[in-house]
């Protein structure tokens, strides 16, 4: 069986026309416990939290199936909350229908919010979003990197998981990168690596290349320049330019 590291995920050969793909993500620190760095509802540190694994799965062209659960405290009351938060993030796919599992801890008592979340998919390998980009291709930054009380402060900012979902069945985006903690710049220098390309920025990117994306937030597409109004229309989200590939 062949198995490789693509990007964030894990890609395995399944049979000789699919990929299964699978996805990992942790949170801790944020919730309503005692020692929770960030105040939020459980049901929205969880959504956030699955809506990352799903966005890497989707935006290598996979189609979610299974999603696993490892809940750092107990069901009553906070794993109930946590489960709500990934059932209402699942129930926002129009195109896949996923299985949600997991486990509590019923031992020790916890102070802290944490998870683990784990994501499994399936993709076509010709439709596998990877080494897609050539030169003179474009590359847009949908969303803005936004990361602990700004997530919870700006849900106007910030990729939902239906907006994923509308990038990922878009025929007209070649390639999509969801920012997580490295920043803009760190994931825009990986895509060039791996597809022999050089970045050349526009001069007047407001964005920090730095700045980390929290739980994707945001998302790097590549693009031909004659799709960019159109793909700008796929969600509400702010979107720039911030260059093209050469």
């Amino acid at each position: 069986m062949n198995i490789k590291q693509i990007r964030d995920l894990t890609v395995i050969d399944f049979d000789e026309k699919r990929y299964l793909g699978i996805s990992c993500d942790s949170c801790g620190g944020i919730g309503l416990k005692e020692h929770d760095f960030v105040k939020a509802p459980p049901q929205l540190t969880a959504y956030h939290t699955g809506k990352v694994v799903l966005a890497e799965l989707m935006s290598m062209g996979f189609a979610p199936m299974i999603m696993a659960d490892g809940l750092a405290v107990e069901m009553d009351d906070t794993g109930k909350q946590l489960i709500e938060g990934f059932n209402e993030v699942l129930s926002k796919l129009k195109t896949s229908k996923v299985h949600l599992t997991g486990s509590t801890e019923e031992n020790i008592p916890t102070v802290q919010t944490s998870m683990g979340v784990t994501c499994i998919g399936v993709c076509d390998k010709d439709k596998l979003k990877y080494k897609k980009t050539v030169k003179n291709d474009v590359c847009m930054l949908i969303g803005l990197p936004l990361v602990g009380n700004d997530v919870v402060n700006n849900p106007d900012k910030i990729l939902d998981i239906d907006d994923f979902e509308e990038l990922y069945l878009s025929h007209m985006i070649k390639e999509m990168l969801p920012v997580g903690s490295r920043g803009t710049g760190a994931e825009l220098e990986e895509l060039c690596s791996y597809n022999g390309l050089i970045f050349k920025f526009k001069d007047d990117i407001s964005i920090d290349l730095k700045q980390s994306g929290g739980p994707s937030c945001c998302c790097l597409v590549t693009l031909d320049e004659k799709d960019i109004e159109a793909v700008r229309k796929l969600t509400k989200k702010p979107s720039e330019l911030i260059g093209w590939f050469c």
